[in-house]
């Protein structure tokens, strides 16, 4: 069994390491409430600092250890803005513009994995123009299942060494909740078989030569619309969040295949009673071409308590119903369960198996002026139960 507690002494200890030497003055309990909060530590820092440790639980790359840091950063209207408000209610400043935020994170685990990541998100113009920005590179052991190829049960066990980039711009439309922007993706990656070929029959290795590319890169230019409504950017109780994107990758942009994928995700959150919030996401993914792609490109099935990548296919789809019950100001519980599928084809993706999960998990307040919330999900799959270290909703 896993154990987790916020040991006041614990925590402010770790946020007084670990940043730029907070000051005398800053108190890491709320004088509202009394309880251990990271929003006064920072609101006051020019780059406040919040270590995110986790335990790494996917079934897919193993057990490990993640180290990251949040960072946000504000205007000094923002925090004055920000200080004001939180002075008068519980939520603190969750319905005030989103600060900027960076994260950057290291992590390996014990099948061998390792990777490094960076990002950073920033806004303008009261929330008219958002752009978002991240990279990383990794040595990652990993499972990949083919249905056509291989049967459901039967994997890939590869390893990838590479890099990836991204970036998203949007522009909000006059002073609607619709966004319009463009993105950028690229990545490069090497691929070699974790398994000694020398023992299999010929003509499977020359099955699998045929289907890996063993240095495959991708790089496409997209378009997204979106209608973002939600009430806060971490935590959300209320809103909706609609997005539609399609992304173009072909060799004329540096791409060594030519394909398009279509991602369209509704997130809804709609208030019950006082303190209960229904969560519903339902999430559709295709991509499409005349070739083979690279085994990583193909969407699947990501849901908590399901592997990555264990159930892929060329049409994907995805629900999930969360319900949320803050019990006192401070703690929030929540349950939750979720229902996938996966195809080679559209039509065919829905005469596929349907991949269930559901599990249950809670959240504390860390940083009460932001809307900031930290805990831990539980989820039982098909195949394992994983638990995972959540900064905000698990949606």
């Amino acid at each position: 069994m896993h154990h987790f507690s916020l040991s006041k002494v614990t925590l402010a200890t770790a946020l007084l390491l670990c940043g730029q030497s907070a000051q005398a003055n800053i108190d890491f309990f709320d004088p509202i409430d009394g309880y251990f909060d990271a929003g006064e530590y920072l609101a006051e820092n020019a780059y406040g600092f919040l270590p995110v440790p986790s335990i790494i639980t996917e079934p897919s790359v193993g057990t490990g250890l993640l180290l990251m840091g949040i960072f946000l950063h504000e205007t000094p209207e923002q925090t004055e803005l920000r200080q004001q408000v939180a002075k008068e209610s519980v939520d603190g400043g969750a319905q005030l513009l989103t600060p900027g935020i960076s994260a950057a994170g290291i992590g390996a685990t014990d099948n061998g994995s390792k990777f490094g990541f960076l990002g950073h998100r920033e806004t303008w113009k009261q929330d008219h123009i958002r752009y978002l920005v991240g990279g990383g590179y990794g040595d990652v052991n990993m499972n990949f299942y083919s249905q056509a190829d291989f049967g459901q049960d039967l994997s890939l066990d590869l390893n990838m060494q590479g890099y990836g980039l991204m970036q998203k711009l949007q522009f909000r439309l006059f002073d609607s909740s619709v966004f319009l922007g463009v993105t950028q993706k690229f990545a490069q990656v090497d691929l070699a078989s974790n398994k000694d070929t020398s023992l299999l029959p010929p003509e499977l290795v020359d099955r699998l030569t045929d289907i890996i590319d063993l240095s495959p890169t991708v790089s496409s230019l997209g378009a997204v619309l979106q209608y973002d409504s939600l009430n806060n950017f971490f935590m959300p109780t209320s809103g909706y969040d609609y997005t539609l994107e399609y992304d173009w990758f072909n060799t004329a942009i540096g791409s060594d295949y030519d394909y398009q994928t279509i991602k369209a995700t509704g997130i809804n959150y709609w208030p019950l009673i006082k303190d209960v919030t229904l969560g519903v996401k339902l999430n559709y993914q295709t991509i499409s071409s005349d070739v083979r792609l690279p085994i990583f490109t193909y969407p699947y099935i990501e849901m908590r308590g399901i592997p990555r990548n264990r159930y892929q296919g060329e049409a994907v789809s995805t629900g999930e119903v969360e319900l949320m019950w803050r019990i006192t100001p401070r703690w929030m519980v929540l349950s939750f369960v979720g229902a996938g599928l996966a195809g080679d084809s559209n039509s065919n993706m829905w005469d596929s198996d349907e991949q269930t999960a559901y599990g249950a998990g809670f959240r504390y307040t860390i940083a009460r002026r932001y809307g900031l919330h930290m805990g831990i999900d539980v989820a039982k799959g098909p195949e394992d139960t994983a638990w995972y270290i959540n900064v905000g909703t698990g949606f």
